[in-house]
């Protein structure tokens, strides 16, 4: 009898040993969690990158001639902002200021006399603007547009143009227009970012900056007009209008 029960108990715990097997190997199974990127909150980070600088100098005829020198130049700075995510959608709102170098000169009026060489500089410049944005999992697509400033310095040099001058061939004649604002404009632009970790953000973006025009009175050696009496001292000017495209690298701390 106690042989029959030992053989019985035996049999069952054989039995069961691939039932326990199966269960353990469906637990095994089990997906690993997903993980779970939130683009809400606010951050800060720096950039830096390239782009193109173009110039549009241009008067009322005091050399009737105009320059567009264009060329490149080198960005960098940092941005603040915040972003707010509702399932794929995102908005947010960022502010910028980048330090640039200088750009390329150009010369007015090359077939006179005398010639006037233009330049503008945008040490520091930045944008306040919106961005919509589609969010994939840890990527992120937007685009982005808004309000743009500049601290431009236009400066112009007139030189003599021939050998044959009084003043001798590429020395200043004393006219000058010379001037610094602080002028506006609009940005559009578009971007793509990754978030690393719950914190880390890095990305690259494209803008395209269109400012307003500006303008520096052409100024004697005698600090008078240098148009004479020829054109009114209210339009004795150099106009001037600045275009930059960027492209730039970024980096971004989200808390």
């Amino acid at each position: 009898m106690k042989k029959l029960l030992l053989v019985a108990a035996a049999f069952a715990a054989f039995s069961s040993a691939p039932a326990v097997a199966a269960d353990m190997a469906v637990k095994a199974a089990r997906p690993a969690a997903v993980a779970v990127y939130n683009w809400t909150g606010f951050y800060i980070g720096v950039n830096a990158g390239g782009g193109m600088a173009s110039s549009r100098f241009d008067d009322p005829c005091f050399y009737c001639s105009s320059a567009t020198p264009t060329s490149g130049f080198f960005t960098g700075g940092g941005q603040i902002g915040a972003n707010y995510q509702f399932g794929a959608g995102l908005i947010g709102l960022e502010a910028d200021v980048n330090w640039n170098s200088s750009f390329k000169d150009g010369l007015i009026g090359g077939d006179d006399t005398n010639a006037l060489r233009v330049n503008n500089r945008a040490e520091v410049s930045g944008t306040v603007r919106a961005r919509a944005g589609l969010v994939m999992s840890n990527a992120m697509v937007y685009v982005t547009g808004g309000f743009a400033w500049a601290n431009i310095d236009q400066r112009g040099t007139e030189l003599s143009n021939r050998t044959n001058n009084v003043i001798p061939f590429g020395l200043p004649t004393g006219i000058t227009a010379n001037a610094s604002h602080t002028a506006y404009g609009a940005v559009i632009g578009a971007g793509v970012e990754f978030m690393l970790s719950p914190n880390w953000i890095v990305g690259m973006e494209y803008l395209h900056t269109m400012y307003e025009d500006t303008r520096a009175n052409l100024i004697a050696a005698t600090e008078t007009s240098a148009c004479g009496a020829n054109i009114p001292a209210s339009s004795c000017f150099i106009g001037s209008q600045l275009t930059t495209d960027v492209g730039r690298v970024r980096a971004s701390y989200k808390f």
